[in-house]
């Protein structure tokens, strides 16, 4: 009697699939998709490949950006006092700077070299050109501190240039973006801009806010000076600086306005003669003694008394 082997199909066995264990699935899934499989582990691959050697690229491209920026900083920063010497620094400078922004413009080093070229091109007074700089680093934006930074420079170059407003509009941006860190000292300028302009209640305004919005910032214990200052001349009555004398007392009668205090230095005024006719004559200046005076009866002129010659001698010794 003969036997015949059977051959159990593939549909038998996964119309029974569950009956099989976890690993007979697992097997039975590669054995019916093994060509996804395969092709898969190979694109999987190939994309890893792929994004390593981009990877490295971008790696190699910051360093040489990085090398050319460090390379231009230092020819920015170490410049001698001749002005020959300075300007060929500056022109090295500018070139690396320019050429960080164009070969490497996705690199890290592109931002902070669009910013240090404007900066080179304002130490030329190219205002233009520094104003392009900066308004390219904040068009391609990047990280909030810099880009802070950018518009407190490019608010200076625009009054450097004549351009009030655009400055002024420049400096309320920094104040409009959300954690920049110059934004105190934005305020501080502001208010001294303010104060120039002759408009002492806005210079006012930005002071206190430098004091309410800022407490921890440097620029308080300057802030609470100059608002000491401007209150004290709009209430009439400017702060004495240190040194100046103060004014003289009235008299205890009240008859009369005070004479102005004297300065170190400067001679009493001579006496009036006993007659009281004429002028007082003109204080003469320090280390001169004072004119003869007349006698009595108007006759031969004296020397003058010990009582009048004594204030000058000590003001000569």
């Amino acid at each position: 009697m003969r036997y015949r082997i059977r051959h159990i199909s593939r549909r038998g066995i996964t119309e029974n699939i569950q009956f099989l264990s976890r690993s007979e699935r697992a097997w039975l899934f590669a054995e019916r998709y093994r060509r996804a499989i395969i092709a898969g582990i190979l694109v999987a691959a190939l994309v890893a490949v792929v994004a390593g050697a981009m990877l490295w690229f971008q790696s190699q491209r910051a360093q040489e950006a990085a090398a050319l920026e460090d390379e231009a900083t230092h020819a920015y920063l170490d410049r001698a006092f001749d002005g020959s010497i300075t300007q060929e620094k500056l022109e090295t400078a500018e070139r690396l700077y320019r050429q960080v922004i164009e070969e490497f413009p996705n690199t890290p080093s592109a931002p902070l070299a669009g910013y240090l070229l404007g900066n080179v091109l304002a130490e030329q007074q190219d205002y233009a050109g520094a104003i392009e700089a900066y308004q390219h680093v904040i068009e391609q934006g990047g990280d909030v501190s810099l880009i802070g930074v950018v518009y407190q420079r490019l608010g200076a170059t625009y009054l450097a240039n004549n351009e009030y407003e655009k400055g002024i509009q420049a400096y309320e941006q920094v104040l409009q973006l959300q954690g920049a860190l110059n934004q105190d000292q934005v305020t501080f300028e502001l208010a001294k801009l303010e104060e120039f302009a002759n408009h002492t209640d806005q210079a006012l305004a930005h002071y206190n806010k430098l004091i309410e919005s800022y407490a921890n910032s440097p620029l308080v214990g300057e802030a609470t000076l100059q608002i000491n200052r401007l209150e004290s001349l709009l209430e009439g009555s400017p702060t004495v600086a240190a040194g100046d004398s103060p004014a003289a007392a009235d008299p205890e009668d009240g008859a009369g306005e005070s004479e102005p205090t004297a300065e170190a230095g400067d001679s009493p005024a001579p006496m009036e003669s006993e007659d009281g006719a004429g002028e007082n004559e003109p204080t003469p200046e320090a280390g001169d003694y004072p004119a003869p005076v007349e006698s009595e009866d108007g006759d031969a002129e004296r020397e003058p008394s010990a009582e009048h010659v004594a204030p000058y001698a000590r003001v000569e010794a």
